[in-house]
């Protein structure tokens, strides 16, 4: 316990700052970084699967995710790309059947399957991180904003969830799936994740300097339920993933925190739909 308490406490020390250092800076490190944790979590999504005899794609998949988060990436795409992303995908589609029918592996659909879902389900929603960190061409300050106060809206959330859930959490809110998750739990994160985003408001820390625009309190109110909803969604979709092959974590790589697909469930699907708010909706 003590050696599952220090390796966590060491991820901590080590990991946040260096996360946080990753969106300060932006650019080529922030889309390194991001690049890293999608092969990464997309290689632990794989090897789940392996337990159920699929063999997924690997090169294919982490060539398909470099080019998905370089998409998030480049903001003028008609400069690098003669096709567009939807074009992009059918692509791959072609090149993932086609490879399937050469490598001579049991359960071609299912390799298939999971090869493509790998690749839409890890790098194409989290490479929206990107997108969120160079969102708006001329305000790298506000973007840089934007995407830490996502990372604190989530962490604050799940700390929530996980510490009033166990003080005072009694009633399951999806046993099948998670049996340890409350209601009181899913509650409080909501709550917290909301209040995290008034708070960054309130204080001005996410301020445009474009007049023109500007972030709301309502803007506010509807990230926070965005990351307290749909980001503790995330959490429960790779659990479901895990309790279909009876595992706790989806790796060790993190020591007490478990995989890096373990830590990241809930940006997979609070990062796109943050990014869309700000593009449908703010922008």
């Amino acid at each position: 316990m003590s050696d599952t308490l220090s390796s966590r406490m060491l991820v901590n020390v080590l990991g946040i700052p260096g996360i946080l250092l990753c969106i300060y800076f932006g650019n080529e490190i922030f889309l390194g970084f991001i690049f890293v944790v999608s092969i990464l979590a997309m290689m632990e999504y794989f090897k789940l699967s392996e337990q159920k005899s699929i063999s997924p794609q690997y090169v294919i998949s982490c060539l398909s995710a470099f080019i998905i988060l370089m998409f998030y990436y480049v903001s003028d795409l008609s400069q690098i790309y003669t096709i567009p992303l939807g074009q992009f995908f059918v692509l791959i589609v072609g090149i993932t059947l086609i490879t399937e029918l050469f490598r001579n592996k049991p359960n071609p659909s299912l390799n298939i399957a999971v090869s493509l879902f790998g690749i839409f389900y890890i790098p194409l929603l989290l490479g929206a991180l990107i997108g969120i960190r160079e969102f708006f061409p001329l305000q790298s300050d506000l973007n840089m904003k934007l995407t830490f106060s996502l990372f604190i809206a989530v962490w604050l959330c799940d700390s929530a969830a996980y510490t009033f859930g166990k003080l005072w959490g009694k009633k399951k809110i999806l046993e099948r799936v998670s049996p340890k998750k409350t209601v009181v739990g899913a509650v409080s994160g909501l709550i917290t994740a909301i209040m995290v985003y008034l708070a960054f408001i309130k204080f001005r820390f996410i301020v445009s300097s474009d007049p023109t625009f500007s972030i709301s309190y309502s803007d506010a109110v509807m990230m926070g339920i965005i990351v307290g909803v749909f980001g503790q969604m995330g959490d429960f979709i790779e659990s479901m993933f895990k309790r279909e092959v009876c595992v706790k974590d989806t790796s060790r790589i993190l020591g007490g925190h478990g995989g890096v697909l373990d830590r990241f469930d809930s940006l997979l699907i609070a990062s796109p739909l943050i990014y869309l708010y700000l593009k449908f909706i703010i922008d």
